[in-house]
């Protein structure tokens, strides 16, 4: 051995270095972490590469929603209707009907919605008309306002839609237009508003709006037009509303628009004549006025078909709630009863004309007069919802009963127990609004005898019990659901 060289180590025939080390033990969260990470790009490559069924929208969601507000569910895909309905859970549990517009479904309930919180959960399991399974539910919340009223009111120069709950509290201010607001609907469902918005030129547009004030878009322009008094079809698919050229305000055209996709409907068919005052029926025929025939033209949009009921009056009338009947004022000129011999003639304000309601059955045009033999001016009949019932403005023409303002009255729908709910001789009574249930009704009152009264906005019982004041300086009162 060179005496520079390090001895050599001797080692055991099986000796292995790494024998005595210590091992620490395999940690499983790499390979729970490679599961779920192989899992997740699964249920992804799935939903892109095969279309996964999943909910993209719901609604109602938020505060102060409509009591007939609809629940939604919006699809990526078409779904197995009968896998979805199944599986939707609702508390409060309500009656009600589904019904599909291509991959969305709609719950309307039978009734209205409890005020206070409903809860909605979708539970999964269901599938796409593919066979393909939705791995993921949805639960959501919603709260229900109480019922109010939108109205328009003026602050400065310019109206403005506002809403205010008729138990109390403070009214809230839903459109903020530069130029104001000419007119406003409400939807069947109380979800939204159409509404004029006025330009600078004098012109209207027609605009939308949801309910809480969000999501204003444009719904018609009418350049060198003012498009107003819009009209909601009791689906909610169209709305009427009337056109005025800039260059000639006298004239007016009633028109329709198909909310799905703007298709505008001309009901008249002829341009040339002076059309207003659109209302549509429950079944969804529109009437309104033709001035230049003085008839009430009615339009099936199903058959393209039209018919006429004479009136000359000027105002349209109301439509039961079962569409077999039109309520509307019409002049007559028929003499008094003659008086028996030795007594007075009746002393009358105005000659023999007066304005009597004519009920009118719309299938036979057998006609009723519902407001008797009597000297008075009736007008702006308004049904009760279950239609057993009418409001309307009465204003006697006899000296002795002679009142400068129209009182609301109401009597049965067949003309019988009319009697007075307000007895203000010199306060108009107009705009009547029955709420949905027929427990009471909105109306506005002026002070005729003073040019610088503003309207107020009163809400009374249907059986002229508990009269109060809602709104100062209100007008054109709409329901809110």
């Amino acid at each position: 051995m060179n005496k520079h060289q390090l001895p050599t180590q001797t080692r055991a025939p099986n000796y292995n270095p790494n024998m005595y080390r210590y091992s620490r033990p395999a940690s499983p969260w790499p390979r729970l972490i490679l599961i779920v990470t192989v899992v997740v790009a699964v249920i992804v490559a799935g939903t892109l590469l095969f279309g996964l069924p999943q909910a993209a929208a719901v609604a109602p969601e938020g505060g102060n929603v409509s009591s007939l507000s609809p629940i939604t569910i919006t699809f990526n895909t078409a779904m197995d209707i009968a896998s979805v309905e199944s599986r939707l859970r609702i508390e409060p549990s309500a009656p009600g009907a589904f019904n599909w517009s291509g991959d969305t479904m709609r719950f309307t309930p039978e009734g209205e919605w409890p005020t206070g919180v409903v809860r909605v959960s979708f539970e999964p399991g269901a599938h796409s008309q593919r066979g393909l399974p939705m791995l993921f539910g949805a639960n959501w919340e919603f709260t229900v306002g109480a019922p109010g009223i939108a109205y328009l009111l003026t602050t400065g120069d310019q109206a403005n839609i506002w809403i205010m709950p008729i138990t109390g509290g403070e009214p809230t201010q839903i459109t903020d237009e530069r130029f104001g607001v000419d007119w406003l609907a409400v939807s069947p469902d109380g979800t939204q508003f159409v509404y004029a918005a006025r330009r600078n030129d004098g012109g209207a547009d027609l605009k939308r709006i949801n309910r809480d004030g969000s999501g204003v878009t444009g719904l018609l322009d009418c350049p060198s037009d003012r498009c107003t008094a819009p009209a909601f079809s009791p689906d909610g698919a169209r709305v009427a509303f009337e056109r005025y050229p800039l260059s000639r305000p006298d004239l007016s055209t009633v028109e329709v628009i198909d909310l799905a996709d703007g298709h505008l409907t001309f009901p008249s068919g002829d341009l040339t004549h002076i059309t207003r005052f659109s209302s549509f029926a429950p079944d969804g025929r529109l009437g309104y006025l033709d001035v230049s025939e003085q008839v009430i033209a009615i339009y099936d949009f199903a058959s393209g078909a039209s018919k006429s009921i004479p009136n000359t009056s000027g105002q349209m009338g109301a439509w039961s709630p079962d569409g077999k009947y039109i309520v509307f004022p019409e002049i007559t000129s028929e003499p008094p009863p003659t008086p028996a011999p030795g007594t007075p003639a009746p002393a009358l304000q105005i000659d023999t004309f007066f304005s009597h309601l004519r009920r009118v059955t719309v299938a036979t045009d057998a006609a009723d007069n519902l407001s008797g033999d009597g000297a008075v001016e009736d007008a702006s009949p308004v049904y009760s919802p279950l239609g057993d019932r009418l409001a309307f403005g009465r204003k006697a023409l006899e000296q002795d009963k002679w009142t400068p303002g129209r009182q609301l009255w109401v009597m049965h729908a067949d003309g019988s127990d009319a009697r007075a709910l307000t007895n203000d001789p010199f306060y108009n009574h107009s705009a009547f609004v029955w709420s949905p249930d027929g427990a009471l009704i909105v109306y506005v009152r002026f002070d005729v005898t003073d040019a610088a009264s503003t309207p107020e906005i009163w809400m009374m019982s249907a059986d002229g019990a508990s009269a109060q004041k809602l709104v100062t300086g209100g007008y054109l009162p709409q329901w809110l659901p």
